[in-house]
């Protein structure tokens, strides 16, 4: 009995340490990278209809732009583009990198993500602080 004892503590403090080796391999760089890609897969998901720029200069009134409007749709691509399908097959494009799960570059300025877009799928915020310029684009889909 005194050598079962002594081969199953064996084991078990084999399975004890690979099992601590395999958790203390995974780096904060590792969740962050497939946070990051589940959050790629969920805007890359679905088209969004519904896109408005809105530009907020303190003192002055909001400008919006209207990036997709009716009748168009906007697709994040795997090539690091956003293109934008209007009708008669017309197409314009804004390139994008979702840094983090938390950050995009898009269309060049650098923004930081409002919502969890791996809890939120209908709609992704984006906004960006420079000085007295706050830019904001809400994405929506349908």
């Amino acid at each position: 009995m005194r050598g079962f004892m002594s081969l199953s503590r064996s084991w078990m403090f084999l399975i004890f340490g690979l099992v601590s080796f395999a958790l203390l391999s995974c780096s904060e760089e590792t969740v962050d990278n497939i946070e990051r890609d589940t959050a790629l897969n969920i805007i890359r998901a679905n088209k969004w209809f519904d896109v408005v720029r809105t530009v907020s200069v303190s003192g002055q009134a909001d400008v919006s732009e209207t990036l997709v409007g009716e009748g168009e749709n906007l697709e994040f691509k795997s090539d690091n583009f956003a293109y934008v399908f209007a009708g008669a097959g017309q197409t314009r494009s804004f390139p994008y990198n979702l840094e983090t799960n938390k950050r995009m570059v898009f269309d060049g300025r650098t923004y930081e993500v409002q919502e969890s877009i791996i809890q939120t799928v209908t709609r992704l915020t984006l906004v960006n602080t420079e000085g007295s310029i706050r830019t904001t684009i809400v994405f929506r889909r349908r």
